[in-house]
């Protein structure tokens, strides 16, 4: 982990392009320092000016006396590399790069950039940006505003790190109204040095930060951001709102996986292996994040909602179903209870109706007897103003006394039709440490994020387990097809392939001719599947290269010439190896495996309902490789088919233990093979019996 204290915590700061006229970069900069009440020492350098508000100014950076802690470079593009080898000439360690200029505008800007990460490398220098807006702690210790946003946050709890200035601020502004605090900001910009996931091991070990927000567009050494972000999630949660789309690569067309890999599949399955709660915009990163930092985790699904107005309780109820948690079922007890507290016209079940009438008295009863409830996990107060003879504010401030009774159990307020002005009650998210949303979808929603955060950290690891394989063979194979600068493996190497690695496979042979094609049929004396042999011919089905159910010597014969005839209308004689002559697997229900290598993330497993419609239901789902046994059987679980697979209408379920064997395999052969880049098992045909779940059809692609 990098030490940033240097940034976040320095006692000295050199101001570099520091500037006496207003409304410029460097005026700006210089007051934001000073308005926040900066604890250490400021050095302005301009060359022009004795002092700025009052501060000496030093005309050159060499003539700033030694040990500063941090530069801040404010000049133009121009200036910006003379100034930052005159910071490392100095010994200045850590430096933010303010000025604009660099690999955001291509050309010349990518080279600049490029001499930037030289000079930062010969003077071992940290850098934040170039590009960037800057940082905030507002640790009071510090109180440090080096950046030129137009928004100083309130004080709090929460570590934001934005890839985009622009955006920073608007999120900075809406957490404001929101009355979200933060502990640190940082403004990344180009992340020519310094990146995501450093920023993100920091603020983990800052004990004032107990959540992590980003803003990103790009995500730089995916791998290690993925083993680091996952074990840092398992201490505080991280809330990414993710801008642009990654890009999964050139796709073959040969390839299913490859054509439903959409630009963002590496990314969400990222996020999903590592415990990262993504979002999808500045409201729900905000209102996700305030939940967060101001309330313990729900112990379980469970939802109770108080109201005193009925149309607001239907809207609670159905946000509460649509972001997957549930109405929590109140015990006879309870709603007893309730009843004794309420007007005969209110109603006691979930959700509970307090009528207009309702004070602040009865709110906190409520709410108290709903937090004694066993199996409630949360209770979701909504209040729509005026409430009778109480406010908003008074509602909120008699049920924060009440829930003493069971802090442990989380509490959100919402206040409908708010108007500050009149109750002030958005002060109190920071004076009594509680969230407040505007409307119940909101709430549902953040309840819903930390709901599925402690999912994740209570799931088990898994393994990922290693099988006795004969890499040897598929190493064979694949030198092979690098000297014959073949891409497309041929159906028998393919089928080679598998059962080096311990795929289940049907029984086959590549017939010559029609007479083979007899012999094998014979052997198995059972029905066969024809398939054409071409490594031109890569969807079978769309050119009649495929006959199935083939149970006498007469249609093997029949559909031999035919598939060879419909062959040779779209590759010449030359390009047809032969015809597959498989075993025919019968009954079964159809899922897909299949891998594509993603140039940022590396080899991405895929799984879901196979069969010839996979590309048009996209019932899938992706991981990065290598899988362990927990993520595999997650992957399964997660497809909206998996009830087919379960056993729907009284069918029997399908040995899950075979299917995640065989993803297993995937996983081990794709890690020790780089240089496969496609791979599709489609289908692999399931059953309830172990023995008869075969890989009836692939194909597999190498870089050459």
């Amino acid at each position: 982990m990098k030490n940033l204290d240097g940034f976040f915590k320095p006692k000295s700061i050199a101001v570099i392009g520091a500037s006496r006229t207003p409304g410029s970069l460097g005026k700006m900069f210089i007051e934001s320092v000073v308005k926040y009440k900066y604890t250490g020492q400021l050095f302005p350098v301009n060359p022009k000016a004795d002092q700025i508000d009052g501060i000496p100014c030093f005309p050159t950076i060499e003539s700033l006396p030694d040990q500063i802690d941090l530069a801040v470079i404010l000049v133009r593009k121009e200036y910006a590399l003379p100034s930052l080898e005159a910071c490392g000439q100095k010994g200045i360690k850590n430096v933010i790069v303010i000025t604009a200029g660099f690999k955001e505008i291509g050309g010349e800007g990518i080279e600049r950039e490029e001499q930037l990460k030289a000079i930062a490398k010969k003077y071992n220098q940290q850098i934040i940006g170039p590009n960037c807006m800057g940082l905030i702690n507002s640790e009071e210790e510090f109180s440090l505003n080096a950046s030129f946003s137009p928004t100083e946050p309130d004080s709090g709890s929460v570590a934001f790190i934005s890839q985009s200035g622009a955006l920073a601020v608007a999120i900075l502004e809406f957490a404001k109204n929101l009355r979200l605090g933060f502990s640190i900001f940082v403004s990344m910009g180009n992340k020519a040095d310094l990146k995501d996931i450093d920023f993100i091991e920091y603020v983990a070990g800052q004990d004032r930060t107990k959540v992590i927000t980003l803003y990103q567009e790009s995500i730089e050494d995916a791998r290690n951001f993925l083993v680091k972000a996952k074990e840092i999630s398992h201490q505080k949660p991280i809330i990414i709102l993710k801008g642009g789309k990654s890009s999964a690569g050139q796709k073959a067309a040969s390839s299913h996986t490859g054509a439903l890999a959409s630009s963002d599949s590496a990314t969400q399955a990222m996020f999903d292996q590592s415990g990262v709660i993504r979002v999808k915009t500045i409201q729900e990163l905000c209102e996700v994040s305030l939940a967060f930092s101001t309330q313990p985790v729900p112990g379980n699904d469970n939802i109770c909602v108080i109201t005193n107005a009925g149309g607001p309780g239907i809207l609670a109820t159905d946000a509460i179903s649509e972001n997957g948690l549930q109405m929590a079922r109140l015990s006879e007890n309870t709603i007893q209870q309730l009843k004794e507290t309420m007007p005969e016209e209110a109603s006691a079940n979930n959700p509970i109706d307090m009528l207009a009438s309702a004070g602040h008295e009865a709110y906190a009863k409520c709410t108290e007897i709903a937090l004694q409830a066993d199996n409630v996990g949360a209770v979701m107060v909504i209040i729509v103003p005026p409430p009778v003879d109480t406010t908003p504010r008074k509602v909120i401030e008699t049920i924060a006394e009440a829930r003493k009774v069971n802090p442990h159990k989380p509490v959100f307020f919402v206040v409908m039709a708010q108007h500050e002005h009149e109750g002030g009650e958005l002060d109190l998210v920071t004076e009594l440490s509680i969230p407040i949303f505007d409307y119940p979808e909101s709430a549902a929603q953040a309840i819903a994020a930390m709901r599925k955060y402690d999912k994740w950290k209570r799931k088990k690891t898994g393994n990922i387990r290693k099988f006795k394989v004969d890499s040897v063979k598929v190493r064979t194979i694949v030198d092979r097809l690098k000297n014959e600068k073949r891409e497309h493996l041929f159906d028998e190497e393919v089928r080679e392939v598998l059962m080096a690695y311990g795929f289940p496979t049907p029984r086959f042979t590549v017939a010559k001719s029609a007479v083979e094609a007899i012999e094998f049929f014979r052997k198995l004396n059972s029905p066969v599947v024809l398939k054409i042999e071409s490594p031109k011919i890569l969807h079978k089905s769309d050119t009649g290269g495929v006959k199935v159910n083939l149970t006498s010597e007469e249609e093997v014969e029949s559909a031999f010439s035919e598939i060879l005839s419909n062959a040779r209308k779209v590759v010449s004689d030359e390009e047809i190896k032969g015809v597959m002559v498989q075993e025919m697997i019968k009954g079964g229900r159809e899922v897909a495996l299949g891998m594509f290598q993603d140039p940022n993330y590396g080899p991405m497993i895929m799984f879901g309902l196979g069969g010839i419609f996979v590309e048009i239901f996209k019932d899938i789902i992706f991981r990065i490789a290598p899988i362990s046994d927990v993520e595999a059987q997650e992957m399964i679980e997660s497809i909206k088919g998996y009830a087919i697979l379960a056993g729907a209408r009284g069918e029997q379920a399908v040995d899950f233990d075979i299917i995640v064997e065989t993803m297993l395999r995937l996983s081990q052969l794709i890690t020790d093979f780089e240089e496969i880049i496609e791979m599709d098992i489609n289908p692999l045909l399931t059953s309830p019996v172990a023995e008869n779940t075969k890989a009836v059809d692939a194909r597999i692609r190498i870089k050459l």
